[in-house]
């Protein structure tokens, strides 16, 4: 279920993306979003973002596209359409909309330092995908010898090159690139490791980011899903498990800080919650959420 903040993007927001970012977020692959339905979602949008689509997708994908925009559909439909794009791009026009929103999602997730001790991570060349901000490179950057920090979002990647800079942590290099093509050669990488940012479906993720994830590594490395969506698809793609006891809360900056972010991202329920409890720091049970103490991983022979 999208969460209460979808109200206020409306499908016309994809146009805040630069056409980059609408060729990543829109990749219609596993799962991603179907171009058939986008192409009724956007019937009465203006003809200019249609030209930026059609140049974004791939050829099958932009002629469904414009067959299902040119093809009148009924008001009801046209909703229902909406609604659908906008659960697949929620996520996304977040990032790219509001970076500061999701600095303070994320800062109260900790992980645990042995989800960290479980990988190998010494001296080591790692790809961060998925980087975001940098909760994962910049915990990493100690052990690691080199890591690329990729992420399609470069407001995110901006951010984490300050911080990184902040405490002079001096190897992270940042590349803009998507899940499905990731801007590193072959067998280049001892380490591919996505944290809290791999789905199992496009555009954050799914068969064909799998592969791609597996593509960079070098043979007798690691694949890394930490914070995994659904442990049970990674384990039948030949995945491990590993499990930690964790933190069991997220932990706010502060009370109105929890009640915003609950009330936008979570439900009016955890909202509730905060404003019962008076507390900044929110279970993991009250959003709905398992914390951030699993991973899956996989050795690419």
């Amino acid at each position: 279920m999208a969460p209460p903040r979808a109200s206020e993007f409306s499908v016309d927001d994809v146009g805040s993306f630069d056409d980059e970012a609408l060729a990543t977020f829109l990749d219609p692959r596993d799962g991603g979003v179907d171009p058939t339905l986008l192409g009724i979602a956007l019937q009465r949008s203006d003809a200019r973002l249609m030209r930026r689509i059609v140049a974004a997708l791939p050829a099958d994908a932009a002629a469904r596209f414009s067959t299902s925009r040119a093809t009148a559909a009924a008001d009801s439909m046209i909703a229902s359409a909406q609604r659908d794009v906008m659960e697949v791009l929620l996520w996304p026009l977040v990032y790219w909309n509001d970076p500061d929103d999701y600095e303070e999602l994320i800062s109260g997730e900790h992980l645990h330092p042995r989800l960290l001790d479980a990988i190998d991570l010494d001296a080591r060349t790692v790809c961060d995908i998925g980087a975001g901000t940098g909760r994962f490179s910049l915990a990493a950057a100690t052990r690691a010898r080199h890591i690329i920090a990729v992420d399609a979002v470069p407001q995110l990647l901006h951010r984490l090159e300050a911080k990184a800079a902040a405490v002079g942590i001096t190897n992270i290099e940042t590349r803009r690139g998507r899940f499905t093509a990731l801007p590193l050669p072959d067998r280049s990488v001892d380490l591919a490791v996505a944290c809290s940012s791999f789905t199992t479906g496009g555009p954050h993720g799914g068969d064909a980011a799998i592969n791609e994830a597996q593509r960079v590594v070098r043979h007798g490395g690691d694949v890394v899903v930490i914070w995994p969506q659904d442990p049970a698809w990674f384990l039948e793609r030949g995945f491990q498990y590993i499990a930690v006891h964790g933190d069991r809360a997220v932990h706010f900056r502060d009370v109105a800080t929890a009640e915003r972010l609950c009330s936008r991202y979570y439900s009016a329920d955890a909202a509730d919650w905060v404003r019962t409890h008076d507390s900044a720091d929110v279970p993991f049970s009250v959003l709905g959420m398992s914390p951030p103490s699993d991973l899956c991983l996989k050795r690419v022979e």
